[in-house]
């Protein structure tokens, strides 16, 4: 993830039983609702936990009704699992049988007595069908101490996604009010930083004490993948350098796969050695209108190099074209699915940016803001255009990283990727993004470096639902006008940014387009917020173009 600490150092209501003064909100009961996810065209998975007071001395048997109505008077499927400690006395069931893309409802009982409340699904469209419309909704990052979770109650009030997405860091292992800037709400579980499998246990149930968040999960079907934070920062899975980490990877896995309607392709296995592996990375069909890839890009990747805290000169090492993010099995396999895939649009559930994402080193302008050790005329920053076209190389000898621990850190292996889509001739592949906290919709070509590489597919990045970006990060200045001014400008591929508001993305998709907006709150710090649209992008079927409406 973007490393928060270096930078700058230095109406929609919640209800108020669950207000506990400035800290925000305490937890009014230990009972987390239910939740949704995996859609396929006959069925879902469903989860719930069982409350304490239900819990009993030992194991639970938990039944579910499946019903076509919300009054439960037309059932269509029911049956039962047992929980027990072992898995936090969470539940998680998949229905099959069902229609394709229909709306259901189901409800939990145990035989403790307990009773769930009502939570609403939807299924996938029929393989081979082509729905007139799709709606996702797509979010990241919700650091539980940064803000209330209003894009959440937005989803909710806007009431017309089909399905959701959550493109990772569902938790953060950490609570510390130094990792970011400043809290909202109190988190001090692990003593600030959940390091065992109860910590992290823990941790998602205090973000489930949001009812925003409990209300989201209840109404929609998810579909869910890990970034860092799940386990600890900017992590590498192959690079784990003691027993106490791979102790912690392990109790981050088995915390996300129990909290989380998430059915991995492989189940939890901890290895002789004490290492955790499980496979995540899968495709979801939508009948023939879209494929989603959902990727891994933390299990299998190599550690960051060139580390600097922000805006990292390149190191040799960077140029290593055996460095990986995917693994040699993920990528093969995006690959020979992305070619085998007959739907019209293919999108790639991406957990940190693609784009390059970089800055001119300022620091090597002198006073008049001129950069005479690069040119024997007049370089003025403030006419970015100038270090366009002609002057890439220019550009490119000034150019530090932002964010080596996204794909800027494995530009080989993104270069193959991209250069692979555009080989094939690949159409309709877009990129939904988190991780960096900000707004962020562009252009993905295989050599960033060269201004004639063609444009091969599309990258929409969206903010963060409550962690903090740079609007937070600078003491509440809106300093978008000067990102674009500056970032665009090494970066002219980036085609829209913001950074000020926190979002979630709302994509529509048709068979003759995508269009994804940035859906706005205008708080996180209060707990009711009004909604708007920032920005709306239009991606043409067959064109990799990004137009900003």
């Amino acid at each position: 993830m973007f490393n928060r600490r270096s930078v700058l150092k230095g109406t929609l209501a919640v209800p108020a039983l669950l207000l506990a003064g400035e800290s925000g909100f305490a937890q009014a009961t230990d009972d987390y609702g239910v939740a949704s996810g995996e859609p396929q065209p006959d069925g879902v998975l469903l989860w719930t936990r069982v409350p304490e007071a239900f819990q009993g001395s030992g194991a639970v048997t938990v039944r579910y009704e499946v019903a076509a109505d919300s009054g439960f008077s037309t059932i269509v499927a029911t049956g039962s699992q047992v929980t027990d400690a072992s898995s936090d006395y969470t539940v998680k069931v998949r229905v099959s049988g069902l229609a394709a893309f229909s709306r259901y409802y189901y409800r939990f009982t145990s035989d403790t007595g307990y009773t769930s409340v009502t939570g609403r699904t939807k299924t996938a469209p029929a393989a081979g069908s082509e729905p007139a419309r799709l709606t996702f909704a797509y979010v990241s990052c919700q650091d539980f101490t940064q803000g209330y979770y209003t894009v959440f109650a937005a989803i909710v009030a806007d009431d017309d996604a089909d399905f959701c997405v959550h493109l990772g860091d569902n938790i953060y292992e950490t609570g510390a009010a130094d990792f970011q800037k400043g809290q909202v709400r109190l988190d001090t579980i692990g003593g600030g930083e959940a390091t065992t499998l109860d910590e992290y246990r823990q941790k998602y149930r205090l973000y489930l004490s949001d009812a925003n968040y409990r209300e989201v999960r209840r109404q929609f079907c998810w579909i869910h993948l890990w970034d860092d934070h799940e386990v600890f920062n900017n992590y590498a899975g192959t690079e784990l350098t003691s027993a106490s980490d791979e102790a912690r990877q392990a109790a981050g896995y088995q915390a996300f796969l129990e909290y989380l309607p998430v059915e991995p392709v492989s189940p939890l296995a901890i290895g002789s050695d004490g290492k955790a592996s499980v496979q995540l990375y899968r495709k979801l069909s939508f009948g023939s209108l879209a494929d989603l890839f959902v990727l891994d890009e933390r299990q299998y990747r190599d550690g960051v190099v060139c580390k600097s805290d922000l805006f990292t000169p390149p190191c040799p090492e960077l140029d290593d074209p055996a460095r990986t993010m995917l693994g040699t099995s993920q990528k093969t396999w995006l690959k020979d699915n992305l070619a085998a895939s007959a739907a019209r649009w293919k999108v790639i559930l991406n957990e940190v940016m693609a784009m390059r994402f970089a800055a001119i080193d300022i620091s090597l302008f002198g006073p008049t803001g001129q950069a005479p050790r690069y040119f024997d005329r007049a370089l003025p920053i403030k006419n970015p255009r100038l270090y366009q076209g002609a002057n890439q190389d220019l550009i490119n000898s000034l150019t530090l990283y932002i964010n080596l621990d996204a794909w800027d850190g494995y530009p080989a292996e993104r270069q193959e990727l991209l250069q692979f889509i555009g080989d094939r001739q690949i159409k309709n592949v877009v990129f939904w993004t988190g991780d960096i906290h900000n707004c962020y919709a562009g252009l993905l070509k295989p050599d960033f470096t060269d201004p004639n590489s063609p444009t091969v597919a599309v990258e929409v990045v969206g903010g963060s639902v409550s962690s903090a970006g740079v609007y937070e990060l600078v003491g509440g200045l809106n300093l978008t006008a000067l990102g674009r001014l500056l970032l665009q400008a090494t970066n002219p591929h980036i085609l829209y940014l913001d950074l000020k508001y926190h979002v979630y993305s709302k994509a529509v998709i048709t068979p003759d387009s995508m269009q994804v907006s940035y859906r706005a709150v205008k708080s996180i710090v209060s707990t009711t917020s009004s909604r708007f649209t920032l920005k709306s992008f239009t991606i043409p079927n067959g064109q990799p173009q990004l137009i900003v409406n």
